[in-house]
């Protein structure tokens, strides 16, 4: 930065120079205007970039003169003939003053009316900020406001020569270089605090977000839940008929995804712009392909690392233990495997440290191999004791043997010490004497930071390179492509196999009937924790009727598998929560099963579930549910940008390429062109990929790397089925902001079913109401649509509960 800000105030003497030694150019019409000054001050004084500045782009009934910033345009500058002066007042210097006293009069017409026009343009396109200049002066104001103030009865901030900017370079660098629009400067030197969205029902909650209590059947679901659907996995003494019966293929595409099969058969479509990767798919037809075996017994030859790509929670560990234990068993049964798990702990300290520590714990526990054990670290380095004995210090042997001894056993120890050493020697000496293959596993590290993820990635190549081993490393998608660019990855050539998610109900479905099928047998799981019986037919007909769900229960199953996005830790999560919820009948549920055989599981059971948790409310914090209607400002238009932009990214990506992706810039103009700032467009892109509702990549265009969004399952679920169900709006309510003081007032705490359901109702009128402002003809997304049905839905739901009231409505 300092060099930006020295080069550009040296660039702005330099045009004070010029523009001086060719004064007698001062009647420049526009176009040279720009070409001379207009220019050179924005790219080589404040130094935008050449790919940040757009000219001549259309707004509304005409055109911006400069278009600055990217992907969102975040300044729009009107520029204006040389000679046209601003005439303002007598004495005016360098700072801020009140529109009104450098525009009032008639001196001042060409100044307001140059204003008028550029806030026009900025209204048009959401652009916040706007200032005009020509050439020599130069006024910096905010164009879109939305605390209630009209744009020009606000304040600006005036440089009147360019002189003045010299003299006051830093406050000209401060808030119109593309490092002060980022830190937004101009909003807080001409307005102080920006404004704030009021705060929701939820800051005037006691409690909130509230313990939901529990019954015991309840909480004994609950535990039982998680030991058999998720612990289960873990049980050592299940460990191979787990795997034989629970493993679910993956590559399958999902019959209930709420996007195209050209985005799900892309997943891991960014691969294909990395030059050298060849990615194959690890299951194929016929279930697992030749070529990962193969290459394991090859890797160690080739002295690269195999990497195994996927998404979290896709399965990547699973599919680790069942290669291990069932599809290539044969392959390793006589081969010395050691599997590092970067998940299992929090703090694992200096990561080549713990990969040396873990394998040396495994070859003495698995193996009962102590590499630090005499004999067998003798057995080591038997030709390096060999040279030692023929060495000077060998001479010792016959002089005086003590001495010998204790200079072998420094020596010794000394090669021990070296531990990343050592423990090469060590594994060289087992696959020579024993002929053993030796195979190291590396998973979990896509739970780590970026920065482990490359660390690892490096410790992965050093070992396949000077290790007698094959090594496996598992990465997700996004982190192997940014690191193929410019981290760790970029100079290697790797071995990749993908894993995609087998199909969620197939998971499910399969762990239901194992447990099942267990509890049947047995009455038991295996190791269950000290003072747990498995007495609880409550969970075997709560499991059973889980599975009936799980066959025939489409809307339930089109839940999970939208909301969990592919990742089946979630699924099961999800599933495990139903089980134990407080906000879930339970004893209800089992009453029905038990007496008909049969009971189907309504979509705002399950909902309501996963939107509270343990809580009373809603709590965005720890709910997989976002709340698409959170706003960061002050505006009621607010309340749908985001899912007007999930509705256009997912629109837009299937028109425009079978990946999905579209880029930022056509997401900022479409947002920018109903209205919304680039403040409250980064905010609601930066909520949904928080949220799981975009996937955001850099992807390669013109050589250079842009950001792109694609739609996910989670983000097209919300946006066209949960936002018009009474279960969401009766949670959101108490997350969003209401900007309306006469709804604010009327929407407040609720507990009978009556009262939510009228709560609701206000909610959805006060939005109508802020819908009437958005101005989004022909988009494909329309609030209209959601707040019928949302309609429907609530007085549905009333006329089954209170019909005497409802029926009217």
């Amino acid at each position: 930065m300092v060099a930006s800000y020295d080069q550009g105030k040296a660039a702005l003497e330099e045009l004070i120079g010029w523009a001086e030694a060719n004064d007698y150019l001062n009647k420049r019409n526009e176009a040279t205007t720009r070409l001379h000054l207009i220019d050179s001050m924005l790219r080589e004084v404040l130094t935008w970039p050449k790919e940040f500045i757009q000219a001549e782009e259309p707004a509304g009934t005409g055109r911006v003169d400069y278009a600055l910033g990217r992907p969102a345009t975040q300044l729009i500058i009107e520029a204006k003939r040389e000679g046209e002066y601003f005439e303002l007042p007598p004495g005016t210097q360098t700072g801020v003053h009140s529109i009104s006293s450098i525009t009032d009069g008639n001196a001042s017409k060409a100044l307001r009316s140059a204003m008028i026009q550029v806030a026009e343009y900025a209204a048009s396109n959401g652009v916040p900020l706007a200032g005009v200049t020509n050439g020599h002066q130069l006024v910096l104001f905010i164009a879109v406001r939305t605390d209630g103030t009209p744009p020009l009865r606000g304040s600006a901030l005036v440089f009147p020569t360019l002189s003045d900017m010299l003299s006051d370079f830093r406050l000209l660098w401060d808030h119109a270089s593309p490092a002060g629009v980022d830190q937004r400067a101009l909003f807080t030197k001409l307005r102080g605090v920006v404004a704030r969205a009021p705060e929701p029902l939820s800051a005037h909650l006691t409690d909130y977000p509230g313990v939901k209590r529990r019954n015991d059947l309840q909480m004994d679901l609950e535990i039982l839940g998680e030991l058999f659907l998720i612990d289960v996995a873990r049980l050592h003494e299940l460990r191979t008929e787990f795997l034989v019966d629970c493993y679910a293929s993956s590559g399958a595409l999902s019959q209930y995804a709420e996007v195209s099969k050209q985005i799900l058969q892309t997943r891991y479509a960014l691969l294909s712009e990395q030059p050298g990767i060849e990615a194959t798919p690890v299951q194929g037809k016929k279930g697992l392909r030749t070529e990962l075996t193969q290459d394991m017994l090859a890797a160690a030859a080739s002295h690269r690392p195999i990497i195994l790509l996927g998404d979290v929670g896709v399965g990547k560990t699973t599919f680790i233990q069942r290669l291990v234990h069932v599809d290539a068993s044969e392959l390793f049964e006589n081969a010395i495997t050691m599997y590092i798990d970067f998940g299992s702990s929090t703090t694992l300290g200096d990561l080549r440290e713990f990969i040396l520590r873990e394998s040396g714990r495994q070859l003495l526990d698995q193996y009962n191999i102590d590499i630090e054990e005499s004999a067998f670290v003798e057995a080591t380095y038997h030709g390096d004791l060999n040279r030692f004995d023929k060495s000077v210090a060998g001479m010792l042997k016959q002089l005086d043997p003590t001495a010998y001894l204790k200079r072998r056993i420094e020596f010794l120890e000394q090669r021990i010490s070296e531990r990343s050493e050592h423990l090469r020697s060590s594994l060289t000496h087992l696959r020579s004497t024993q002929r053993r293959q030796i195979v190291i596993f590396l998973d979990n590290i896509d739970q780590r930071s970026a920065t482990d993820q490359d660390q690892v990635f490096l410790i992965a190549n050093e070992i396949a390179s000077s290790w007698p081993a094959t090594v496996f490393v598992t990465l997700r998608p996004e982190t192997f492509h940014a690191s193929s660019h410019s981290g760790a990855l970029s100079g290697y050539q790797a071995r990749v196999f993908t894993i995609s998610p087998p199909r969620t109900e197939a998971m499910l479905q399969k762990r239901f009937d194992f447990v099942l099928k267990r509890l049947r047998e047995s009455g038991e799981m295996g190791s269950l924790p000290v003072g747990v019986t498995l007495g609880s037919s409550s969970l075997e007909a709560f499991l059973k009727m889980l599975a009936e769900n799980c066959r025939d229960n489409r809307e339930l199953i089109a839940l999970i598998d939208n909301m969990a996005g592919g990742n089946m830790r979630l699924a099961l999560d999800f599933v495990t929560q139903f089980i134990g919820s407080g906000h879930v009948d339970s004893r209800k549920i089992l009453e029905i099963f038990e007496q008909s055989g049969h009971y189907k599981i309504p979509i705002h059971e399950f909902l309501r579930a996963l939107l509270y948790g343990d809580g009373v409310h809603y709590n965005p914090e720890s709910s997989p549910i976002a709340n698409l209607l959170r706003i960061s400002q002050p505006d009621g238009r607010e309340h749908f940008l985001l899912p007007l932009l999930l509705a256009e990214i997912q629109s837009q990506g299937d028109k425009l390429a079978k990946e999905g992706y579209v880029g930022a810039d056509a997401v900022y103009a479409f947002a920018q062109n109903l209205g919304f700032n680039e403040q409250q467009i980064a905010a609601a892109l930066e909520h949904a990929a928080a949220k799981r509702l975009v996937h955001r990549a850099p992807r390669i265009v013109d050589a250079r790397s842009h950001i792109h969004y694609r739609i996910t399952t989670v983000g097209a679920y919300t946006t066209r089925l949960l936002m018009r169900l009474f279960a969401y709006a009766d949670a959101m309510v108490v997350d969003t902001p209401v900007v309306d003081p006469r709804y604010r007032s009327v929407i407040s705490d609720a507990f009978s079913l009556n009262d939510r359901l009228a709560r609701a109702e206000y909610f959805r009128t006060y939005l109508d109401k802020q819908w009437e402002n958005v101005g989004a003809e022909g988009a494909a997304w329309d609030w209209n649509v959601v707040s019928e049905a949302l309609g429907k839905d609530i007085r549905e739901i009333g006329r089954r509960t209170d019909p005497d009231t409802w029926n009217y409505l």
